[in-house]
């Protein structure tokens, strides 16, 4: 027997696919959403895809549209470019609110109309939120404002009974990241209570964990191996 349906955004990385995974092992019918058209490689008869731009308001209630009913929405899709920040130009962050912010902020108030009591609506932000990295001024400006809008959601629609919650992952791990950033996951090996990056399966159970919790709402739930309750030394 089916949970509902669940809509994830940024379905095509690391994350959305253990997001994937994990929602269809928990019996959810699950709609795929990623930017750009699916690739072969991603097709899967059990998973039905989206596909477009999410900052785009008329896109957005298009996938809702698309997707007819909507009990779990999980808003994962992001813009993960860097840039020095004297070297970050008008289009730089217009391009990372649009995708990152406005993405959720759209889908959410377009699915908010359909959904009934019991829904509920995960933001993925990142501990950057609160403690960002250099050369990640406007990834961290995004997340900050996307915990805000999910804090201010849970406020004005907890009372039709949809509840809207965070996940913060830190560090998050997969295949070739050593070699791609090895002085960054060595500091955080360094600085992290558990002594490793977490893993996207970890984060994913954070949501389930959410998505189950009938009694919370405007929260920030950290998935980070301690870090952020840590004294990053380095």
């Amino acid at each position: 027997m089916t949970r509902g349906v669940a809509l994830v955004t940024g379905a095509r990385g690391g994350l959305g696919q253990a997001l994937i995974r994990r929602l269809r092992e928990a019996k959810y019918d699950v709609i795929a959403h990623s930017r750009g058209p699916v690739r072969d490689a991603d097709a899967d008869a059990a998973v039905r895809w989206l596909d477009g731009d999410l900052s785009d308001p008329v896109i957005a209630q298009r996938t809702v549209d698309q997707a007819g009913r909507i009990d779990l929405l999980v808003n994962n899709a992001a813009d993960q470019s860097l840039g020095a920040l004297d070297a970050l130009t008008a289009e730089d962050w217009a391009a990372m609110i649009g995708a990152t912010l406005m993405s959720a902020v759209n889908l959410a108030q377009a699915a908010h109309s359909t959904m009934g009591p019991g829904a509920s609506i995960i933001n993925i932000s990142s501990v950057e939120a609160t403690s960002p990295f250099p050369r990640h001024a406007h990834y961290a400006a995004a997340k900050a404002a996307l915990e805000s809008f999910t804090r201010s959601a849970a406020m004005e629609w907890g009372a039709a009974g949809v509840r809207v919650n965070a996940v913060a992952p830190g560090l998050i791990d997969r295949p070739g990241l050593d070699l791609d950033w090895p002085e960054g996951v060595a500091w955080w090996r360094r600085t992290s209570p558990l002594g490793r990056p977490v893993t996207p399966d970890e984060v994913a159970d954070a949501v389930l964990f959410l998505a189950d919790a009938s009694g919370v709402a405007g929260i920030v739930l950290p998935v980070d191996g301690g870090w952020s309750a840590s004294v990053q030394l380095g």
